[in-house]
């Protein structure tokens, strides 16, 4: 099935993820493929997760979060992401404070200052708002998310499975706590903890740990299958023809595939053109033709698109759209 052809059955919103290496071309081409899809009547948001944002230099218009019309049926965002990470930790911190108000003697504030800069913490706030966005998608058609690069973006897209498994031992884990509280009460009686009267939790429906667990499970499973979902969510990866990104896509793909995520196309962008190659660039377009061998061998049965180098990146409406519809196969 082709890009344009995804877009065709009428229902739930579509989302686009263009994923690539840093430097490929990704954003300019999630601007096309976004632009070519308005153009067709689609209501279209294209939302940047990069930290480097480009998309407004693209467009040639300031972006913030909240969505911007560019054109008829064309809306733009750009994520901060030093934003995210600050609404996912006060998120955070409301939950576990809810839960665990009886241990009011834990300063749990000076903890999320630590946790700001821990690793992993940018990939949930990412994940955190992949998740709203997937959740308010019905104010839109389509949805084309213009990525970090292929590395964190990854580590983002496999979040929602690893979450599953570990939501669900955690779970575990709570229950078998729950049961022997309960073993406990029935032998020693009920026992109120001296802060604030609060009654220790021994059934699940009370307990708020487990609920707040079994919340986020649901939470995630939901994304997971969404994301999974091949008639909903589909990857396009960006490359250049060079053995760097070639290597990547190549990981990209095996990573994709193994979470369970649909790569439909690859799009392989500035490839020189061999009747304006001078002496010294032979060497380059040797190489060139060598990856773009490896990659039709690597890559049999997804669509693959050549993307020729020009002197100017196509910025504006007009030029995106017309490289856009080319990605579409019009």
């Amino acid at each position: 099935m082709t890009l344009r052809e995804y877009l065709l059955p009428e229902g739930d919103t579509r989302i686009i993820i263009v994923i690539g290496k840093g430097g490929v071309g990704k954003t300019t081409l999630s601007a096309a493929i976004a632009t070519a899809i308005s153009s067709r009547g689609y209501r279209t948001h294209i939302i940047s997760l990069d930290p480097a944002h480009n998309l407004g230099d693209v467009l040639e218009e300031e972006l913030s979060s909240t969505p911007k019309e560019i054109s008829n049926n064309l809306y733009a965002s750009e994520l901060d992401l030093e934003d995210l990470v600050k609404k996912y930790l006060r998120n955070l911190g409301d939950s576990l404070k809810a839960m665990y108000r009886y241990l009011t003697v834990l300063n749990l504030d000076k903890y999320f200052d630590i946790l700001a800069s821990s690793p992993g913490i940018e990939e949930y706030a990412t994940l955190d708002a992949l998740m709203e966005i997937v959740k308010a998608r019905s104010s839109w058609d389509v949805i084309v998310l213009d990525t970090p690069p292929t590395g964190l973006t990854l580590r983002v897209l496999g979040l929602p499975k690893i979450s599953l498994i570990w939501t669900e031992k955690l779970i575990g884990l709570r229950r078998a706590i729950l049961e022997r509280r309960e073993a406990i009460r029935r032998i020693r009686g009920d026992e109120e903890s001296s802060q604030e009267e609060y009654k220790i939790p021994v059934k699940e429906e009370e307990d708020p740990v487990m609920q707040e667990l079994k919340k986020y499970y649901e939470d995630i499973s939901y994304l997971y299958n969404f994301l999974t979902n091949l008639q909903k969510t589909t990857v396009v990866c960006v490359m250049n023809p060079d053995r760097l990104s070639f290597f990547e896509t190549k990981r990209a793909k095996d990573f994709l595939t193994r979470f369970g995520l649909s790569l439909r196309l690859i799009v392989i962008n500035k490839v020189l053109r061999e009747s304006c190659i001078t002496d010294e660039l032979r060497g380059v377009l040797a190489l060139q033709r060598e990856i773009l061998h490896e990659v039709k061998e690597e890559f049999q049965g997804l669509d693959i698109m050549t993307i020729h180098h020009t002197n100017d990146e196509p910025r504006g409406l007009n030029a995106l759209k017309a490289l856009g519809m080319r990605i579409l196969g019009e």
